[in-house]
């Protein structure tokens, strides 16, 4: 069972929140684009250039699209990606917003304002509120920050990671023993989490966890079997950490996935 596209339209503003799924997209837009991804993307891009070229795009990263800019991307399995629109480069406030896109931004304050979005999405919520205004103080920040830092989590390390985490996904896995796998200390593993997706080993862990069980309650499976299945110490933990993520419980989540279904 797929999810369809969840929407939200105000008069300034529309949000999206497209499922996991195979894409194919070739588009000059009108307005310009905010991207989130929420999990880890891979296939084919061209942004603002004619050349096309293989990607990985690590999860809890924002992207900028201007007006104007001609995109192409496919992917064969996609992942799960909020996109907004309504926003002037002019709210900016940098005179390359309107020039030039950015990619792979990964940053705290995105991860919670995009958060809130997919919560109110999930939740039907019908108000979008200071989260634009958060991504555009992010935005002028990377466009204004000339430095640039080569992240330690690489595209091949975080495929590594994500499939010691999916291979062990159903067990009690402490940060101590992904760090011991990758033969770092805990202090760095933190810390180039931090600075490569914006959040911390834990909070990554949960994130995987949960976009595991959303996977498994939309095929219908019972919700204490989707926790015991990825790891949580119970239904009562599932329901609570699905709460805070999403604002609804995996049972209501489950109900409207099926409502939703394409």
């Amino acid at each position: 069972m797929t999810e369809t596209v969840r929407r939200l339209e105000t008069e300034t503003w529309t949000a999206e929140l497209w499922p996991k799924a195979a894409y194919d997209v070739q588009a000059t837009c009108d307005q310009a684009v905010i991207g989130f991804a929420f999990g880890t993307q891979s296939g084919m891009d061209a942004i603002g250039t004619g050349t096309t070229r293989p990607f990985l795009r690590r999860p809890n990263t924002l992207s900028w699209v201007p007006a104007g800019c001609p995109v192409f991307s496919c992917s064969d399995e996609g992942g799960e990606y909020l996109v907004l629109r309504g926003m002037p480069s002019a709210m900016i406030g940098h005179q390359d917003a309107g020039q030039r896109p950015l990619n792979g931004i990964a940053d705290p304050d995105a991860v919670a304002a995009a958060c809130s979005l997919r919560h109110m999405l999930v939740c039907g919520k019908q108000a979008i509120t200071s989260e634009p205004d958060i991504l555009a103080a992010v935005l002028l920040h990377h466009f204004s920050d000339e430095k640039t830092i080569s992240p330690w989590i690489t595209a091949s390390r975080l495929i590594a990671i994500d499939r010691f985490i999916d291979r062990h996904i159903s067990e009690r896995l402490e940060i101590t023993r992904l760090a011991e796998e990758l033969g770092l200390s805990v202090g760095f593993l933190v810390r180039a989490f931090r600075q490569s997706l914006g959040v911390t080993p834990h909070r990554y862990l949960m994130d995987r966890r949960l976009a595991h069980a959303r996977m498994l309650l939309r095929a219908r499976h019972p919700v204490a079997e989707v926790a015991a299945e990825c790891g949580f110490s119970d239904q009562a933990h599932l329901t609570r950490l699905m709460k805070r993520s999403l604002g609804v419980t995996p049972a209501f989540y489950a109900r409207t996935a099926a409502s939703t279904k394409a």
